[in-house]
């Protein structure tokens, strides 16, 4: 009978794995990585693999995992997560809209869509989780940037040139100083003074830092140039007005640096589209 239980004893010991905890005094490896493809009642959650409760994108959500990627060398280093705006959390970001570009078809700049990093807590870093989540989110509106809920996946949802996600024809109302104070969604071929032209991106700026409104405001003018099939902005400086949008204060955190550029007539309104126009299709000089 002592023979049977010594050896029951040493079985159990056998069978029951030192842990890195037990070792080091630290926590084990977790194993967690999150899944691409799922989604997210609400932007940011899920962070934590103990309370890991994605829903089916077909279920009333405001966030969609399009891509998981991991930290390596010395990002993946640091003691904790890497911090908001850290030059490993922006290469992340990055990551993350391009990966999300691939996902919807097209730049995810041009819609209202956003891109949303997600990483591991303090404690998942802690137990070696590496990896980084790209979630995409939809907003209901340009001057509304709040998640617009959807139940199906936003796969391929900019590939059509007429998809209602991309940005498009507007009658912005300004204030006595030409910022829009409003910007309400027109159609193209029927009244509407604006127009989403493209977008512009200064890589000279630190990442985090504002943009100066004059260097926006150049930059535009180029974007709207192009737009409308122009080779240079002088015309364009003597018959539209541009409108610009920058990052928003989280996305610029992020390490966003692109700028929405939008054209404003504040003549007569326009009718159609002014994209490839050349300088006979734009309203008279102002």
């Amino acid at each position: 009978m002592r023979l049977r239980a010594v050896l029951t004893l040493l079985a159990i010991f056998v069978l029951v794995p030192v842990t890195a905890c037990d070792a080091l005094g630290g926590p084990p490896p977790s194993g967690f990585r999150p899944q691409a493809g799922m989604c997210h009642l609400k932007p940011g959650d899920n962070a934590d693999g103990d309370a890991y409760r994605p829903v089916r994108c077909t279920e009333r959500h405001e966030a969609e995992t399009v891509m998981v990627g991991a930290f390596a060398g010395e990002d993946a280093e640091s003691d904790g997560p890497p911090a908001t705006g850290s030059l490993a959390a922006v290469r992340a970001y990055w990551s993350c809209t391009a990966g999300a570009s691939d996902f919807l078809g097209d730049d995810v700049a041009e819609g209202r869509l956003s891109v949303r990093l997600v990483l591991p807590t303090a404690d998942g870093w802690a137990a070696d989780e590496r990896w980084y989540r790209c979630d995409v989110v939809e907003f209901v509106a340009l001057d509304l940037y709040e998640p617009n809920p959807r139940a199906n996946s936003l796969r391929g949802a900019l590939e059509s040139p007429s998809s209602p996600l991309r940005h498009a024809c507007y009658t912005a109302a300004l204030d006595e100083y030409g910022a829009i104070t409003s910007l309400p969604p027109a159609s193209c071929t029927g009244p509407h003074r604006t127009e989403f032209a493209g977008v512009w991106r200064d890589d000279s700026v630190p990442y985090g830092e504002e943009i100066p409104s004059d260097t926006m405001m150049n930059g535009c003018y180029g974007v709207i140039a192009r737009h409308v099939g122009l080779g240079e902005d002088d015309e364009i400086r003597r018959r539209l007005r541009p409108l610009f949008l920058p990052p928003r204060e989280e996305d610029l955190a992020a390490g966003e640096q692109r700028v929405l550029c939008l054209l404003h007539s504040d003549g007569r309104k326009l009718t159609r589209s002014l994209a490839g126009v050349g300088v006979r299709g734009l309203p008279p000089r102002r």
